[in-house]
């Protein structure tokens, strides 16, 4: 699959409302993996949940705090994180400016 956008011509989309807070993503794709690049407002929030799918985020500004598998982490640009499926994770940004990274969604297909 072939294609070319724009990023700012894709539209802001609230990420899980019924578990966030100012957590904001444009789509940039939607398949067997879902890559999606977020935006978390100051004191923005992913409360703590769990998937069938794994996940692997990638800051690129901004500051905050994860925790996954009861580990707490420093998220700050350049740190990569990788969630196991089924483990317990959340994130929030404890910055002054908006936290923005590329998270990848990657299915699980069952047999």
């Amino acid at each position: 699959m072939s294609f070319y956008t724009k990023l700012d011509e894709l539209p802001w989309e609230p990420v899980r409302a019924n578990l966030t807070t100012g957590v904001w993503g444009r789509t940039l794709l939607d398949g067997d993996t879902k890559a999606v690049y977020t935006r978390v407002e100051p004191g923005g929030e992913f409360r703590p949940h769990a998937d069938r799918y794994g996940h692997l985020m990638l800051v690129l500004s901004g500051k905050g705090t994860a925790q996954v598998a009861g580990k707490d982490l420093v998220l700050e640009a350049g740190t990569v994180t990788g969630i196991e499926p089924g483990e317990l994770h959340s994130y929030r940004n404890t910055g002054e400016d908006d936290l923005v990274m590329v998270t990848l969604n990657l299915t699980v297909h069952q047999p």
